[in-house]
């Protein structure tokens, strides 16, 4: 490639005083003082070897040669103000003005419309609405550009991606741990309640990986595994619920896994857009930003 002209520096002055007429009008758009531009504009004359302006009055005028070098001095900068600006667009993701994402309630309520907010608010958006709904099936994909769902593929017309498989643990406050009585050997877990969403078949399958009893507990069905979670955290009962949901909790102490036995959930946790929006980058990146959160180790309060 060869060397870039040494006069490049000085067309932003020859140009503005080109466009208006004078330097002391361009000395004032570009914030310099007059006898700067003047000196800029002598530098690229004689760089040029183009008699650039006459003198006309208090003005300066454009001669012949001056015209057709303006002529072409804007079309070049307005060509480069324009890939410029394609180039923000590509890198930055051509930010929109708005965003709707949809998530479950209790993993919106643990630790993800904190993050979403957070990601809206570094890429400058506006205007960011968060719905809730569970499955895919739920969605209003009228209403919501993403996502966030706890289902199973597949999902018809959308675009999914994992984001985690959901392990089931046994959690309760540290103030109604006492009162389970771990010792007897027979294991079992009496007397407290059991806190699901489901129609109980997640204990049931939990009883038997972990080989404890559930004789004489009250069983407490939910509408919605944020409140079996409040629950628990509440002390009012063992919640058996996602990791993924009850991570912050276990770390700050307010909830504990006093059971080493996790098992599988029936579904997972999905990202999910419509197909012709799977290559949007703002999605894109948002959905990137939320695996990342995910990553073993973080801390989703970080």
């Amino acid at each position: 490639m060869s060397r870039l002209p040494p006069y490049l520096q000085y067309l932003p002055a020859f140009e503005a005083t080109a466009r208006l007429g004078g330097v002391r009008q361009a000395a004032e758009e570009l914030n310099l003082s007059p006898s700067a531009i003047s000196l800029q504009l002598k530098k690229l004359s004689d760089a040029t070897g183009i008699l650039l302006f006459r003198k006309s009055g208090r003005n300066v005028a454009l001669t012949q040669a001056g015209r057709d070098f303006s002529q072409t001095v804007a079309i070049s900068l307005g060509q480069l103000d324009t890939a410029t600006r394609a180039s923000r667009k590509l890198t930055s993701g051509d930010q929109p003005a708005s965003l709707s994402v949809s998530v479950p309630t209790a993993l919106g309520i643990a630790w993800l419309t904190a993050a979403i907010v957070d990601f809206a608010q570094s890429h400058c958006i506006s205007n960011l609405t968060i719905n809730e709904a569970i499955t895919a099936a739920e969605v209003d994909w009228a209403e919501n550009d993403l996502a966030i769902v706890y289902d199973n593929p597949p999902f018809t017309g959308k675009y999914w991606r994992s984001l985690s498989e959901v392990r089931l643990c046994a959690v309760c406050s540290p103030t109604l741990f006492p009162r389970l009585d771990l010792r007897n050997r027979e294991r079992k877990l009496s007397s407290v309640a059991l806190l699901h969403e489901d129609d109980g078949g997640e204990w049931a399958k939990w009883s038997v990986a972990a080989r404890i009893a559930l004789e004489g507990n009250t069983r407490v069905r939910v509408t919605s595994v944020a409140q079996a979670i409040a629950s628990a955290v509440q002390g009012r009962g063992v919640a058996l619920v996602s990791d993924v949901l009850t991570r912050n909790y276990l770390s700050e102490g307010r909830l504990i896994q006093p059971f080493a036995t996790t098992i599988n959930a029936a579904r997972e946790y999905y990202i999910v857009c419509p197909v012709d929006r799977a290559s949007d980058p703002v999605l894109r990146a948002l959905a990137d930003r939320i695996v990342e959160q995910l990553r073993p180790g973080r801390d989703q309060n970080a």
